[in-house]
Order: structure tokens, then sequence, then C-alpha cells
């Protein structure tokens, strides 16, 4: 039976929705669902010449604009949900539409939703999980930057205030989460995912990634798991002028169908972390190649997700080495006791050796001697 799940993500400047999206969208593609992201309708406008500037009165109107705009996209989206040959899909908002009652008073918002004869009441209903992000301005200052939206101007001041109108236009949700800045951006990031696990019933993972070493000269995993999702990476490591800072791009996709990543990682007491994801343009994934390493190879493999006895596991073929691939899966409170597949060749358990990390693979070109 198909499910959509409707999910907005809101906040204040600067909350880290952009990085979220992106996180959420490659976290649940790979767990089998369908994922839209119906982007903010607010920037589209404001980057195209539209803007509220010029006192309240204009702000009324371009309310007025931004509602009418951001309506027809929603049912735009939801419609081609529904014709879409996908039985799990979530449709993550970038802001929904009550975000828009931060900017004008009470009764200036009820004469625009009149207006396309609706209420708030019926905008609550409209979606099923509200996720507000709270700004870096209130508790991580040193974080706080507009660096990566053009359309946005707002001091420390206006984006504590903008956050809290915006925190309070969703007040009645049934299913509004708050997540604040009590800890760094990667606890910000599993506190988010943890939440969407639990709306769609899903087990969380603990984010402990179990690797192995497998032999797949000879298994044809095309032939021998049907239900998979396939994809192609490609992925090159950037010049970092921090030798404890890990830079790279990838490509995924399969076909002419393809999504570009710039991604950042940083080495903290010998730990690889996560510091920043984001997706990007296909003309800023090639401006990117100028910056290559060339002391590291490509990375370029192919990836199969598939499950096995109600566990997720993801298998990387590197093209480079067809002998060896590497197998994962994220450790959840249900499967602490992993079945490993019967089908595949497993060599060993690599989960603590770094050798094979894609990073240490990239700096040899093959994944085992």
């Amino acid at each position: 039976m198909k499910t959509i799940k409707k999910i907005v993500i809101t906040g204040g400047p600067c909350s880290g929705k952009s990085t979220m999206l992106n996180l959420i969208e490659n976290t649940f593609k790979e767990k089998g669902y369908k994922v839209i992201i119906v982007s903010e309708t607010a920037t589209e406008l404001i980057r195209g010449g539209v803007t509220p500037f010029g006192g309240q009165e204009n702000m009324f109107i371009f309310q007025d604009y931004l509602l009418s705009l951001q309506f027809k996209k929603e049912e735009v989206y939801e419609k081609a949900a529904m014709e879409m040959d996908a039985e799990k899909i979530i449709i993550l908002y970038d802001r929904g539409l009550l975000d828009n009652k931060a900017y004008v008073s009470k009764e200036e918002f009820e004469i625009i939703l009149d207006k396309f004869g609706t209420n708030e009441s019926e905008l609550i209903d409209r979606y099923d999980l509200v996720l507000h992000l709270v700004t870096t301005a209130n508790g991580a200052e040193e974080h706080y930057t507009l660096a990566n939206n053009t359309a946005r101007s707002e001091s420390l001041e206006d984006a504590r205030r903008i956050d809290e109108l915006t925190l309070n236009a969703w007040i009645g949700h049934p299913r509004l989460k708050i997540f604040d800045n009590s800890t760094d951006f990667e606890g910000k990031v599993e506190r988010v995912l943890r939440e969407i696990y639990n709306d769609l019933d899903e087990y969380m993972p603990t984010g402990l990634i179990r690797k192995y070493l497998v032999d797949v000269e000879n298994v044809d995993i095309d032939n021998i798991v049907t239900a998979s999702e396939k994809m192609d990476i490609v992925q090159y490591y950037l010049k970092s002028t921090n030798p404890k800072l890990e830079r790279r791009i990838r490509q995924i996709g399969a076909g002419d169908n393809y999504s570009y990543y710039y991604t950042e990682k940083e080495t903290i007491n010998n730990s690889r972390t996560f510091r920043k994801e984001k997706k990007i343009s296909d003309k800023l994934y090639l401006s990117y190649l100028s910056e290559i390493d060339n002391q590291l190879f490509t990375v370029i493999k192919t990836r199969h997700c598939f499950v096995y006895e109600n566990q997720y596991f993801k298998l990387d073929i590197f093209n480079n080495d067809k002998k060896y691939g590497i197998l994962e899966i994220e450790a959840t409170n249900q499967n602490d006791e992993i079945s490993l597949p019967d089908f595949l060749n497993i060599k060993e358990d690599v989960t603590k050796d770094s050798m094979y990390s894609n990073y240490e693979i990239a700096k040899r070109n093959y994944v085992c001697e």
C-alpha cells in the first residue's frame, strides 16, 4: 500500500535547513524511500526579483504572492507523489505554508487565508510532522553565517526574533518538534533523523557502521539480489590546506539521472567525523574538478542496496578492483546480532580497520592486496 509522509523542515536563518534536507534525502533514499523536496518559495521569489522590501504593506502583498505560488507548488508535488510508481514516499517541505504567518500580523494572515478559502487549522492538517531547527544565532553564535543564502541578510538579533516568530507560527501542530543547539551539528542531525525514523515506525540506526570485506569476483549481484537499488558513484577528493580536513565531491545516480554533492569531514582525536554536506549544481560540481587532489585516485564504484532478513545492507563494488567489495550495515537495537547474507563470500570483519575507508582506498587504488 502506498504511503506518503509529509514532513516540514523549518527554522530561523542559518539553522542548518539546507544541509539537513540533503542528509534526510540521502539517508532515506538509501532506505528504499522515494524522497521529494519542495523548495523554499520565498527564496525563489526573492532571487527572481520579487521582493518583500518597502514596508509592511509590501510585505502583506508579498505574502499573498508567496502563498499563491506555494499552494500551487504543493498541489503539483503531492499529485506527482500520488501518481509515482513507488510505495514509500517522503515529501520534504523546505518551509510549510504556516511559516508565512511569521512575517505579517495575525489579522493580515487571516485575510490572506480567507482569500484562498482556508484557515490555519486546515494548514496544520496538511503536514504529518514539523521539525523546527533553532537558528545558530541562538546558542551557537560562532557558527552564524548567511553566506549560503544570498536572499537573507538578518543580524543575530533579527535571526533570533524571526526564529521565535516562525516557531510560534507552528504552535498547535500535534507533531511539532524543536531541535536546539545544545549539541554540535552532528548531534542535531542525529536527533532529527531519530524523530523521522520514529514517525515512519522504523528502527533508528545506532550510528555504528559495520564493514565486511567481501570476495565478489565470481558473484553476479544483479541476478542474486533482485529487490535492490543500484547506483553508480564517482568520488573525487579535493585539495585542502588543512591536513585534518577532508574535502570531496560525489556524483551519484544511474543512467542520465545524477545528483552532485560536496562534503567536508574533519579528523578529531584520530577519528574522521562529518562536518557538512550539501547538494550542489552540476556547474558547481564541474568547477570543483579544478581542485582535485591528484595525489589521490578517483573512487568509482557501484553500490547495491538491498534487504536481507529484515536488515538493510549496502555493497560497494569498486571499478578498479572487481575482486573485492565492501559490505556495510548500520547497526540498530534490533540487529546487534547481524545475520550476514549467505550468498556472499565474506572474508572478514573490517569495521575497525581504517584501511578500508574510501579515503584510504583512494590513496592506493585497490581494496585489498
